[in-house]
């Protein structure tokens, strides 16, 4: 049996730092006394760019080993990390008139951003189906329906952000597209045969000779053999992900604190397959209590030793010096290229925006949020306004994300409504709540027909709900300040060509 001295169950664990919650000394703490627990890393939500970067060299310079700093980058960088540019999400990149070069550089672009403040793990891309309209969480997370498309795109952005120097993460195996509920808040389950979801394997088959990890789903899929959540299951990671499918590199668990995991034990992921446990709800009482185990079993002692030396070499892989920061001048030659990117992305539906708007006579922007609250984050529509407005056309109304009752339009009142309606952690469904469709209608019915143009910032499912139908609207799909400004430059384009 392997001795205890040379167990070392803190490097199975990467720590959450939460910029996005807790104050800036807080998070330093928490870091600070990850090192002492012996983590193999840190998994980063929020911040600065300039803290950022000063907390992961700290933190490399004290541990004196290398370390994995990963974050959620489905949408760039900035998705994370202000003063980083954000990107559109992979439905977008697929809907872009050459979207295996959008993804490409997308992925590229992460991968620079993501090493200028020290991550070298970026949790992306997901690979599910966009195929279950009432799937809660993934929606215009994913790249379509189409399973070959899906592994196309999936496996040039792996390539092009690994290229870059940052490993890439494949998600959520064997696939979270069919569910209906949220594994955040749930333990979904996937009630399909192993003929059909050869399909949502296909994507993750179509790259796990290249990619440097896969994330597990917490979905149970019985038809895989799996009555609890993948997570946990050795015929999923052990037989189908490893035997079958021949991968050779990281199983990293999805967040543990997340309620499809809930109430099991970091030593039954391990067992199950996973090499790399991610957000312990309480990381001292995990690793006391996976070393105590794995000091009782031999079996999982291995699985330890195993886990542990399978991410020392992946890490060795990426774990070079962080990029310096770019040039001014090409930070701006890229910054032209990622707007041309996102206004490209941007998609129409029904007629023309043309034929819809006027810019030379005054146009209403009113706004609907639904999505979860964003504390500190700008007004709704602001960038968006000013946009248009630079490009010269009279915006009516103030900047406001309210939306008070107002005098009726008159029958010469142009109106552009924004909607945002992403996908969201713990946000419970797809679209639009009742009451703010309710409050779409109210704004399309109340101007002259012909003379109002939705614009959805999320999915164009969602667009297509609000009773459109071949009438007219377009697509932004997300809701950061970067997909604003694009609709505006896409629509001022649209409407004077």
């Amino acid at each position: 049996m392997i001795g205890p001295d040379f167990l070392e169950p803190g490097r199975v664990f990467l720590e959450a730092l939460r910029f996005d919650q807790d104050s800036a000394e807080s998070v330093r703490e928490r870091a600070f006394n990850g090192l002492e627990h012996g983590v193999g890393g840190f998994v980063l939500f929020g911040g600065e760019v300039e803290s950022v970067a000063r907390l992961n060299e700290d933190l490399r310079a004290k541990a004196g080993r290398p370390l994995w700093f990963a974050a959620d980058l489905e949408r760039g960088a900035g998705q994370q990390f202000e003063g980083l540019p954000t990107l559109p999400p992979p439905a977008a990149l697929a809907r872009h008139p050459e979207p295996e070069r959008a993804v490409r550089l997308a992925a590229g672009q992460t991968a620079r951003d993501a090493r200028s403040v020290g991550i070298n793990w970026a949790l992306a891309p997901v690979l599910d189906l966009d195929i279950e309209p009432a799937n809660p969480i993934v929606g215009t997370r994913a790249f379509g329906s189409d399973p070959e498309l899906v592994a196309r795109l999936g496996a040039a952005w792996i390539e092009a952000c690994q290229s870059g120097g940052v490993a890439a993460c494949a998600k959520h195996f064997p696939g979270h597209g069919r569910t209906i509920g949220d594994s955040h808040s749930e333990l979904p389950t996937v009630d399909f045969a192993r003929e059909v979801l050869e399909g949502d394997l296909m994507p993750f088959r179509a790259v796990v000779r290249e990619v440097a990890s896969v994330m597990t789903a917490h979905v149970a899929y019985p038809g895989l053999g799996s009555s609890g959540p993948a997570t946990l299951s050795p015929p999923i990671l052990k037989t189908l992900l490893r035997s079958e499918m021949g991968f050779e590199g990281l199983v990293v668990s999805d967040a543990l604190n997340m309620a499809g995991f809930s109430g099991s034990s970091p030593a039954s992921a391990l067992l199950a397959g996973c090499d790399l446990l991610l957000y312990p709800t309480d990381l001292e009482t995990a690793v006391r209590g996976l070393g105590a185990a794995a000091r009782r079993s031999e079996a999982l002692a291995r699985r330890l030793e195993e886990a542990t030396g399978r991410s020392a070499r992946q890490l060795s892989r990426f774990s070079g010096p962080v990029s310096d920061r770019a040039a001014e001048s090409e930070a701006g030659a890229r910054k032209a290229d990622l707007d041309r990117l996102a206004a490209d992305c941007v998609a129409e539906a029904g007629a023309a925006v043309r034929r819809i708007l006027d810019p030379g006579r005054p146009v209403e922007v009113r706004g609907v949020w639904d999505d979860r609250e964003e504390p500190g984050r700008p007004v709704w529509g602001a960038a968006f306004r000013a946009e248009l407005a630079e490009a010269g056309w009279t915006i009516r109304d103030p900047a406001s994300a309210a939306l008070p009752a107002q005098t009726e339009p008159d029958a010469d009142t142009q109106r552009i409504v924004l909607i945002a309606a992403t996908p969201q952690a713990w946000k419970g469904r797809p679209g639009l709540s009742e009451e703010a469709a309710a409050e779409v209608a109210r704004l399309l019915a109340t101007v002259a027909a012909g003379k109002v143009y939705p614009i959805m910032f999320g999915h164009m499912r969602t667009l297509e709900s609000i009773g459109t139908g071949g009438a007219p609207g377009a697509c932004a799909w997300s809701a950061e300040l970067s997909a604003e400004r694009a609709a505006a430059r896409w629509l001022d384009e649209r409407a004077r060509s």
